[in-house]
């Protein structure tokens, strides 16, 4: 079923969420235009899903190289985990284009300790506990597409360069705040992922704080393990920090809601949270996997700000345009 909400349009939150944190004009009109132009639906059918397969595609095979175009037939990128994860697109409302998307993987019941992406870049114990894995979901191949936001026609023009640069992180505020509320709506206290180190950072600043638990790794490019131990907390801590970002990336407080439920509905949810937190604190066992010489010979939060700064150095500014 396709989603599009009144007041809990994630569009319009991530919106919100970057214009109390900007105070650019630059910034102010990029979010006018995002709150005018694009929405968030949730891809409910299987004709949804395929315009995910068809978006990742371009982002991963054409945009990025990460995929060789032989290996995905009929121009989709689709992988086993999708048969068992809930999908979100981003669409721009004018013109129907559909420029980003983002799954939710779901554990395996018959077998959660081999559920996940992560799973098999990471050795970490949270990620390789069985208990705590049936409690988790990952959010997985968030993709933004450069080429299809230049095309998206505004009064008969297009998108700048520099407008698709500024739209970019307020499209991924928006995917992950809808993959946030689906892990919770759907009874997920723990939340998993492999992201761009810059995506930490940027989140950090907006209140989401996401756990490094292992070093860099090549995974459709430079990507960092990470957890949520708990949704619920993520979202209390948000809160704590900034209310108004809080109303936003929670939906006025329903995505923590609905953790709370999940994380103590039943025993076994909350000792699989108990044990994600105490986990999550220990170190991993291999952390010299980074493909960078600077990043080697250190501890994993080390090597992801020795990225994230060589990156700036060089001036790959980060794009936002994909996890795993």
């Amino acid at each position: 079923m396709s989603w599009v909400a009144g007041d809990g349009d994630l569009a319009e939150r991530s919106a919100a969420l970057i214009q109390q944190a900007t105070k650019s004009v630059a910034g102010r009109m990029s979010i006018a235009f995002y709150r005018r132009h694009f929405e968030i639906i949730r891809a409910g059918t299987p004709e949804l899903r395929e315009l995910a397969y068809l978006l990742r595609y371009q982002v991963y095979v054409h945009e990025h190289g990460f995929e060789r175009s032989e290996d995905h037939p009929g121009e989709r990128e689709i992988d086993d985990y999708d048969e068992r994860s809930l999908h979100i697109l981003l669409r721009h409302r004018r013109s129907g284009i559909v420029v980003g998307t983002a799954r939710l993987v779901l554990p395996e019941p018959t077998n959660p300790g081999e559920s996940f992406p992560v799973q098999t870049v990471s050795a970490h114990p949270i990620f390789q506990d069985s208990e705590i894995a049936a409690h988790a979901a990952e959010f997985s191949r968030l993709a933004i597409s450069r080429e299809r936001l230049k095309r998206c026609g505004v009064n008969s023009g297009k998108i700048s360069q520099l407008l698709v640069r500024q739209l970019v992180p307020y499209l991924s505020v928006g995917l992950i705040a809808g993959v946030m509320e689906l892990a919770a709506e759907n009874g997920y206290p723990v939340m998993f992922a492999v992201v761009e180190p810059f995506l930490i950072r940027n989140l950090g600043r907006i209140g989401i704080e996401i756990p490094v638990l292992d070093a860099p790794v090549e995974y459709h490019g430079l990507r960092v393990p990470c957890a949520l131990p708990s949704l619920y907390d993520t979202c209390a801590g948000i809160k704590q920090r900034d209310r108004s970002a809080w109303e936003i990336i929670t939906n006025r407080g329903r995505t923590q809601e609905l953790a709370l439920i999940a994380q103590t509905g039943s025993e076994r949810a909350r000792g699989a949270v108990a044990r994600a937190f105490r986990m999550a604190k220990q170190p991993a066992p291999v952390i010299l996997r980074a493909t960078d010489s600077r990043t080697r010979a250190r501890g994993p939060i080390d090597q992801v700000k020795a990225v994230v700064a060589h990156r700036t150095e060089g001036h790959e500014r980060c794009s936002h345009l994909c996890v795993d």
